[in-house]
């Protein structure tokens, strides 16, 4: 079971199960995920899933939460904020395709899968996308950005490049194509609207 995503271990049974869900939808996508699939790559019981998550979906909901702040927080760490504003970029870029390239199955499927699990994936996916945004409004107001009078990017902006970047990165994972491609792509695409200014 991989617990790249759990640094302590996956210790208690919900961890466990969020766990062998991460395993499952990187390997067969949500919709072929079962809970059986779940419980035995966990080693646990249903009864015990049922006493952590009220069905699929919503352990499935918990991974895409959790996924999604330790990526931000990865790519937060690992921006130097006295670099050049261009190498800034690149820092993040280059980490948010490392992140994702661990778990590119699990990507793809938060990308293409969540969104046709009705209104209560809207609210995750909302979240999701105000943590986004968060993340380069912060990273955009860096004492580097200042220097050069880049005002951080705005919320338009930001949720454009978000759209972008998640389009890239769905587009090399179902051409099998290495992640990696979309870093200079990317990188370009993020320094543009960055440098464009937040007006």
């Amino acid at each position: 079971m991989n617990s790249d995503l759990w640094p302590e271990g996956a210790s208690s049974t919900r961890e466990r199960l969020l766990a062998a869900m991460l395993d499952c939808v990187a390997a067969s996508g949500y919709r072929e995920t079962t809970v059986a699939d779940v419980v035995r790559v966990a080693q646990t019981s249903r009864r015990s899933f049922y006493q952590e998550f009220t069905d699929k979906q919503d352990c499935f909901f918990a991974l895409v939460r959790r996924t999604t702040r330790l990526t931000i927080d990865e790519i937060a760490r690992s921006v130097d904020p006295q670099a050049e504003p261009e190498e800034q970029v690149r820092q993040a870029v280059s980490s948010y395709v490392a992140a994702s390239d661990r778990y590119p199955g699990l990507v793809l499927s938060w990308i293409r899968e969540l969104p046709a699990l009705g209104r209560p994936a809207d609210v995750v996916k909302n979240e999701a996308v105000e943590e986004w945004v968060d993340l380069f409004v912060r990273l955009s107001s860096a004492p580097a950005m200042v220097a050069r009078g880049i005002p951080p990017i705005s919320r338009e902006r930001a949720v454009f490049l978000w759209g972008g970047v998640r389009e890239l990165t769905a587009d090399a994972v179902e051409s099998g194509a290495p992640l990696s491609e979309i870093i200079e792509p990317a990188t370009a695409a993020c320094l543009a609207l960055v440098l464009a200014g937040g007006h």
